[in-house]
């Protein structure tokens, strides 16, 4: 007989808990709940558990301390966290450590299964957490900017909210990257068109044309399997290191 996953829902709502749980139960997973993050911890110490699902503004131990503690007893167990706002700072502190997913209220059915089916078939994987290699090393590509739109949104755009920009591109970026590799493993080319078309737009309209070149061509063949992950790792990460280079310097050359 085939066992369903258990899957731990945590919020100090309760009328979130239950309205969680009912979507998840719809979807066919067990459910457990837990109260707040200190529950959650002895219900992982007293159950099996493939995947924690939690809210990130609750009292005593919010879903990010959660989240550590999970990360630390538990390495391999996908933890999704769930936020009322979009908070960059959050998303990329939950991202450096190791979460597997964010939703933003309110919670779409749709997405809820497609990610909790992801979590749960290769949430344990390594491959599932790619770590970015440094720039520190690379050197600039001569086709890896579009220099005239970045002037352009630079003589357009206040300093301040053009840099916010690029930082949330950053954070995002890293990880709609590593979506689009987890619905190509299991050959779900629709997401992984939706995702290759909104990376590319966002990176044309930043004059990364690399990366923006790169993901047209997934865009274009959505159904072919990506082997070169890593390789799209790297350069996004070189892209985002160089527009902020050559972004540093436009902002003092306008001030001269």
């Amino acid at each position: 007989m085939h066992l369903k996953p258990t899957i731990l829902v945590v919020d100090d709502d309760p009328v979130a808990v239950s309205l969680l749980t009912k979507l998840v139960e719809k979807l066919e997973y067990n459910v457990l709940s837990a109260g707040d993050g200190r529950m959650a911890l002895e219900m992982l110490d007293q159950n099996s558990i493939d995947l924690v699902i939690a809210d990130y503004d609750m009292p005593r131990m919010n879903g990010l301390e959660l989240l550590a503690v999970v990360k630390e007893k538990f390495p391999r167990l996908p933890f999704i966290l769930i936020t009322a706002y979009s908070k960059l700072t959050v998303v990329r502190e939950a991202w450096n450590l190791g979460a597997f997913d964010f939703f933003q209220k309110p919670v779409f059915v749709d997405r809820l299964h497609q990610t909790i089916r992801l979590a749960i078939e290769y949430g344990h994987l390594s491959i599932a957490r790619r770590a970015f290699a440094s720039t520190e090393s690379y050197s600039p590509d001569p086709d890896i900017l579009n220099t005239g739109v970045i002037r352009e949104l630079a003589a357009a755009l206040e300093r301040e909210d053009l840099l916010r920009i690029v930082e949330e591109f950053e954070t995002y970026a890293r990880i709609e990257l590593e979506h689009m590799f987890r619905y190509s493993m299991i050959k779900d080319a629709e997401q992984v068109r939706v995702y290759a078309h909104r990376l590319k737009g966002t990176a044309t309209n930043l004059g990364m044309i690399k990366i923006a070149s790169h993901m047209a061509q997934i865009e274009a063949a959505p159904d072919a399997a990506i082997t070169n992950m890593g390789e799209l790792a790297i350069e996004l990460e070189s892209s985002i290191h160089w527009l902020k280079q050559n972004l540093t310097q436009i902002f003092q050359d306008l001030r001269v």
